[in-house]
């Protein structure tokens, strides 16, 4: 057995030699030039890629949703045609799941109970403008409100007034 031969190399090699010399149609052992060392080292190198293939004989074919301006609760009726524009660019998936996301609670009708129409059509014009992927309730309050509507008033500590001619004196 030769050095590179692996036990199971060598035992069907030799398998080979029996069934071809005993056929006389193929060439003998002494004369086969395999080199099976460099066949080795070839199919470790080698990579293969497997890609998946989805059974589509046995599975339903699902409808696939459409937004339609109907759909739009009467709540919102006064940005009907802001809601239709910003469905139509906004980025992400245009599903029925993220359709109820924007008109529900925690988005455009969250947006309408608690902060009023000035700021559901703001976040809608900045969204079409923008290109967002969703308008959310949580957003909008992290993000989009002006940066004075919280703010109570700055009380500084009493060391920070000002004395002026004898006197504290406001600022």
């Amino acid at each position: 057995m030769s050095e590179w031969h692996s036990l199971k190399g060598f035992v069907h090699d030799m398998i080979a030699l029996g069934i071809q010399t005993k056929y006389k149609d193929l060439t003998t052992y002494d004369t086969m030039k395999t080199d099976r060392q460099k066949e080795k080292n070839k199919e470790e190198r080698e990579v293969f890629y497997t890609s998946k293939v989805e059974n589509i004989i046995n599975k339903e074919k699902s409808k696939k949703w459409i937004f339609k301006e109907n759909y739009i609760p009467k709540s919102l009726e006064f940005c009907k045609d802001l809601i239709v524009k910003f469905w139509a660019v906004k980025k992400g998936f245009h599903t029925e799941d993220a359709f109820k996301l924007l008109i529900g609670i925690k988005g455009l009708g969250g947006i309408y109970t608690n902060h009023g129409q000035s700021a559901v059509t703001d976040q809608l014009e900045e969204g079409i403008a923008n290109k967002w992927q969703s308008i959310t309730l949580k957003n909008y309050e992290a993000f989009g409100r002006p940066k004075k509507a919280d703010k109570e008033p700055v009380t500084g500590h009493p060391a920070q007034r000002l004395w002026k001619d004898g006197g504290f004196v406001d600022q």
